[in-house]
């Protein structure tokens, strides 16, 4: 699988692959805060000249210690959580690390490129294993893409050498359960947190990595090369990295249990399909007819406008059978559902004949169909892409 694939929101790709605007898309492949408080269009403005200028972020570790209430002793910034655990992975070069899956596939990549033997463990089987002749375990909570949440407590009562815990989707579940508090305490616990999703700043790049360990924490920071932020981000930082705001992303956040089990229920009507509970801001979704598969779906459905991710692209699940879906607004919810609804019905009715044909590349299906009007999107669909 190529890199382009491993991961989600490549709307410029899709744009390029199916003949269409990439604003025409409704991109259900990202897991995004769809409700974040928006970035006002003179910032972007003001802005502008920082890229003429060499980034300056001194006081970035300050702003997140204060925000995520943590002392900034214990912090890296970092280009996104994902810097922070291609960091981290090179504290383990020929070490003897556990990654519990299904699970994002850089894991794998990151800490593979140093040297670590790598061994998989099952997600489900945590609690039940010992891994006290590992050096390292890593687990990300809520698990990506699973969605599925351990408290804190237990996630601290495995046994092994270091816990490395990617809480990317956190502040989607129940941040109360986060390990950072419990860093003073635990030495042995690597905390990676990212600000993409929460605050939806996917193309800023920010995130940073958290350890009471000085010692690894030095040479974390020796590694790092200057001007890892770039000087948009920490422009923004200036301005929005502040506890105010940060209780604005979390207020945007509260109606999202709602939100997401109203579309499990919408989602659980269609037939051959299985929605699997989650604690994140996205569903993991099994295709249990055997009529159905993950690229069929994927491509049927991007001609319609929406874009989901395949999951072939995360360790540990069956290839072609699952997809992973994000939780947006109510109406591009129902909009997707319904989408999703009539391609499934479809695919299960037209059997496919010998040469591997499907519902997504029969004549009918060829040109791209455009999803309706959104109410919430005035204008976003008014230009009918180009058809292949």
């Amino acid at each position: 699988m190529s890199d382009s694939n491993l991961h989600g929101g490549q709307i410029w790709e899709a744009a390029r692959r199916f003949g269409c605007a990439p604003e025409t898309f409704i991109d259900f492949s990202s897991n995004m805060n769809v409700l974040a408080p928006p970035i006002a269009a003179e910032d972007w403005t003001r802005w502008r000249e920082e890229t003429a200028r060499y980034p300056e972020d001194a006081d970035l570790r300050e702003r997140l210690a204060e925000v995520y209430a943590i002392p900034a002793s214990q912090l890296l910034p970092t280009a996104g959580a994902i810097e922070a655990i291609y960091f981290a992975a090179r504290l383990f070069t020929g070490k003897r690390v556990a990654i519990l899956e299904p699970c994002f596939s850089e894991y794998f990549r990151a800490f593979e490129a140093t040297g670590a033997r790598t061994e998989r463990r099952l997600l489900n089987n945590v609690f039940d294993e010992d891994f006290s002749e590992f050096d390292a375990v890593v687990v990300c909570n809520p698990n990506n893409p699973t969605g599925d949440f351990f408290p804190a407590h237990k996630l601290l009562a495995l046994k092994t050498h270091a816990l490395l815990a990617d809480e990317a989707f956190i502040e989607f579940s129940d941040e109360t359960e986060s390990l950072l508090p419990a860093l003073p305490a635990r030495p042995d616990v690597i905390v990676f947190r990212s600000l993409t999703k929460s605050w939806r700043i996917p193309g800023l790049r920010l995130g940073f990595l958290a350890t009471a360990n000085f010692e690894s924490l030095a040479r974390l920071r020796a590694m790092q090369p200057p001007w890892s932020i770039n000087s948009i981000t920490a422009a923004w930082a200036r301005s929005y990295l502040t506890r105010e705001h940060y209780s604005l992303v979390c207020q945007s956040l509260r109606g999202l249990p709602q939100l997401r089990e109203k579309f499990r229920e919408r989602l659980a009507q269609i037939p051959g399909i299985k929605a699997h509970p989650s604690a994140a801001n996205f569903f993991l979704i099994e295709l249990t007819a055997p009529q159905l598969d993950a690229p069929s779906l994927f491509e049927a459905l991007a001609r319609r406008g929406f874009l989901v991710r395949v999951g072939d692209s995360f360790d540990g699940l069956t290839p072609g059978k699952f997809l992973r879906v994000a939780v947006r607004t109510a109406e591009e919810n129902n909009l997707f559902a319904d989408a999703l609804e009539r391609v499934v019905v479809a695919l299960l009715r037209s059997p496919r004949d010998e040469g591997g044909l499907d519902f997504a590349r029969t004549s009918e299906q060829k040109n791209f169909i455009p999803p309706p009007q959104s109410k919430l999107s005035p204008g976003r669909f008014a230009e009918a892409p180009l058809q292949r």
